[in-house]
Parts: structure tokens; C-alpha cells; sequence
């Protein structure tokens, strides 16, 4: 279980996230829907433990999501933006197995790679990588493992056909595996297909779905 409460980051009178509470259930598919500015990137970074919220708490498990103990219950595709690394894309996703599992699942690492049709670019290096093949080693970064919450920020952006099908079809494997999977994105065809439940986030503040079209309630809310 995944509870939120009273979370509070302000950034000005409309922007950030304003006194928000919520419970996710494990084995469930949650999307996040809303427009540019309404807080879907602060709040998953903060669940994430990334950025601290200015009040209230956000637990796993019952344990507080900036402990090191949670964070390694925590699988969050990273956006690989930054172009000076050296470091390849085997060599990133090894690290992050010794980081997050004192060195468990790299056996796992060439199963993912192969599916998202990245086997052949285990050594390239991550700056020279295009920004959907870094968007594929962050998506593979999240699920290592199963982690017990698995947060996805855009994780369409870039992605090819074959992409989307890998990760619809690892987000059904995270739900087989009781994990809590909460997606952000603006791809209203793509969340329809995966979610179990959807949130709006409206002005920092969540606004829970009914049994409408994402689309039909997106426009009820937001146009």
C-alpha cells in the first residue's frame, strides 16, 4: 500500500501540489492525466523521493518513502537526458542493481535489453544514445526486479511500436507481480489501454475518474 497525506509543494498560488491525499492499492495500474502545469512530475518525483514535499508524508509499506530501505522498493524511470556520461547502457543498468539490490537481478538485465530490441547497443554509451533508446534504458531501469512501486513519467515520449508493446506487456507483468505501477502521461490511448484506475490532477490537486472515456472526462475537466 501506498499512502499519501497532506502533501504539500508550493511553487506559487496555482502551481505545485496543495494538500493532497491518497492510498494506492498493490496490484493496481493508476494513471495520472492531466494537462502541462498541473503537478503530475512534482508529485511522482516526490513519491518518488527524489523532492521533498514543504508537509505531510508519503509511505510505502508503511516506511517513509526518502528512507533508503523504501527507495530500493521504488523502480523510477529516470529521464537520461544528460549527454556527458561515459558510462554504456549495460554498464548503467548494472549500477543500478548494485545500487538498488547489493548486486541482485544483472541477470536479469539482457532479457529486458533483448526485448526492447537494445541487445545490440548494451555497449553503447549512454550519450551517444538516441532519446528513445534513453527513454527504453530508463523504462528498463524501473522494472528491474519488480519493485514493490513502479513510477512511469512519460514513458511514451519516444518510443517506438515495438517499444510500447514491450512495456504494456511489462506493466501487466508488474501487476502479476502485486506491484503498484503509477503512470503519468498526456497519451490518453495508451493509459486507457493499461490503467486500472485513472487521476486527474487539476491545479495540484487530485480528481479522481469515473466511468467515462479518459478522453470525454479529460475534456469535461480541462477544455
Amino acid at each position: 500500500m501506498l499512502e499519501i497525506c497532506n502533501l504539500t509543494k508550493k511553487y506559487d498560488k496555482e502551481k505545485g501540489i496543495f494538500d493532497l491525499s491518497y492510498s494506492f492499492e498493490e496490484g493496481k495500474i493508476y494513471a495520472l492525466v492531466g494537462p502541462n502545469g498541473a503537478g503530475k512530475t512534482t508529485l511522482i518525483q516526490m513519491i518518488s523521493g527524489i523532492s521533498e514535499p514543504m508537509k505531510g508524508q508519503i509511505r510505502l509499506d508503511d516506511q517513509d518513502t526518502l528512507l533508503r530501505k523504501s527507495k530500493s522498493q521504488i523502480g523510477y524511470a529516470l529521464e537520461l537526458t544528460g549527454n556527458n556520461t561515459k558510462q554504456t547502457v549495460l554498464q548503467f543498468l548494472r549500477m543500478v542493481c548494485d545500487i538498488k539490490f547489493g548486486g541482485e537481478h544483472k541477470e536479469d538485465i539482457m532479457s529486458f535489453l533483448t526485448d526492447f530490441e537494445l541487445e545490440d547497443d548494451k555497449d553503447t554509451r549512454l550519450s551517444e544514445c538516441s532519446l528513445g533508446m534513453k527513454k527504453k534504458v530508463g523504462i528498463i531501469a524501473s522494472f528491474i526486479g519488480f519493485p514493490k512501486l513502479i513510477l512511469l513519467d512519460e514513458p511514451t515520449n519516444g518510443v517506438d511500436t515495438t517499444g510500447l508493446i514491450v512495456l504494456k506487456k511489462y506493466i501487466e507483468s508488474a501487476r502479476e507481480h502485486n506491484c503498484i505501477v503509477i503512470i503519468s502521461s498526456h497519451v490518453l490511448d495508451f493509459v486507457d489501454s493499461v490503467k486500472d484506475e485513472i487521476i486527474f490532477l487539476k491545479k495540484g490537486h487530485l480528481v479522481v475518474g469515473n466511468k467515462a472515456t479518459t478522453e470525454e472526462q479529460y475534456r469535461a475537466l480541462f477544455m
